[in-house]
């Protein structure tokens, strides 16, 4: 028997070692992607729209409280503000503050079938400022239309300054980076997206920025209305595609499966019934593909992209550009020799 002579066992383990080794280093291919090059764009296009935003703040005077250990560090807001909405993981800020989840994104978006002929709808809070640009930048180096709902209260750490909210961001990027999207409809964000939980002190602000901008503010008297109305507004654009940026409320619902949505590309319909359902589940159940970011540490693990940017910003080799093959026929080759080495090792001679 194999437990009554050990050196059989190291054998068998030695060659199994190897064997898998000779897989995933021969036997499992990785090549270049054919939108690579777009990706290197959107990337670059979203380095850029963070150093304008971090300029536009420095030249306020508008200090995040991260220490600056890290490229983009700027682009990170504070603890709390008056429109902090929840408390969030500066971890997931830091991991999201790279422009390369801009290339990730041109990923999810080619691979959904979104083209320049598409219509984006995106649904972003002002938790993840880093991931609206990079959402942004891809959308706009493909080319596609979009309509975006954005919503100002933000997580720890996100865009909670005033003066730097998303608002003013987006119309930092219009101005000076030319970026070609608008928010169709802004809201207060927080609870029912029209500002519960929020300080008076909190919504004023908040209604200061949207008349410095122009915008007039949304407010529901309900979620439920809340998320109606968006499902509306977004059906008659026709959206080929749903983008959520982080945990806006009218985005994951109040039913019970909120908290178990997927995230990243989302191809296959989710189904729920509940009343509740926000308009992740609603646009999936009617087989229109989803993007969900939360969860980044998650999303950005499944890419090998760092969960801690570098102090210099450099890159590490990760798998967003690559397509993964295996060759099939010379793996199964192997496990059934495995298989058979298993089998045979009562006649191993050592």
């Amino acid at each position: 028997m194999l437990a009554s002579d050990p050196r059989r066992l190291y054998v068998i383990l030695g060659v199994a070692v190897l064997a898998l080794l000779f897989a995933r280093n021969v036997l499992v291919k990785r090549s270049d992607r054919g939108d690579a090059p777009a990706m290197l764009r959107a990337e670059a296009l979203a380095e850029q729209w963070f150093d304008i935003i971090e300029a536009r703040k420095q030249q306020a005077g508008i200090v995040s409280e991260v220490p600056q250990t890290f490229k983009h560090s700027a682009m990170l807001g504070q603890e709390w503000s008056e429109f902090t909405t929840t408390l969030g993981s500066l971890e997931a800020k830091r991991t999201a503050a790279n422009p390369r989840f801009a290339a990730l994104m041109i990923r999810m978006l080619h691979d959904a079938g979104v083209d320049s002929s598409s219509t984006v709808g995106l649904v972003l809070s002002g938790s993840f400022p880093t991931l609206a640009v990079t959402s942004l930048a891809a959308v706009q180096t493909i080319g596609a239309r979009a309509i975006i709902f954005s919503s100002l209260g933000s997580s720890s750490f996100g865009a909670n300054q005033p003066g730097a909210t998303w608002l003013d961001m987006e119309a930092w990027l219009a101005k000076d980076g030319g970026l070609r999207y608008r928010s169709a409809l802004v809201t207060m964000g927080a609870e029912g997206d029209s500002g519960g939980g929020l300080s008076e002190e909190g919504l004023e602000i908040l209604r200061r920025t949207a008349d410095r901008h122009g915008v007039v503010l949304s407010v529901f008297t309900s979620i439920e209305e809340a998320i109606q109305s968006k499902e509306e507004l977004l059906v008659s654009a026709g959206p080929d595609i749903l983008v959520n940026i982080g945990g806006n409320q009218t985005s994951l619902g109040i039913c019970e499966h909120a908290s178990t949505i997927p995230t990243g590309l989302v191809r296959h319909p989710l189904h729920c019934s509940d009343p509740g359902r926000g308009l992740i589940e609603r646009f999936s159940s009617h087989h229109i593909p989803v993007v969900h970011l939360l969860n980044i540490r998650d999303i950005a693990s499944r890419y090998d992209l760092p969960l801690l940017p570098d102090t210099d910003g450099s890159s590490v080799n990760d798998n967003v550009q690559y397509d993964t093959t295996v060759e099939r026929v010379p793996v199964l080759l192997l496990l059934f020799g495995l298989l058979g080495l298993i089998v045979m090792t009562g006649r191993i001679v050592l």
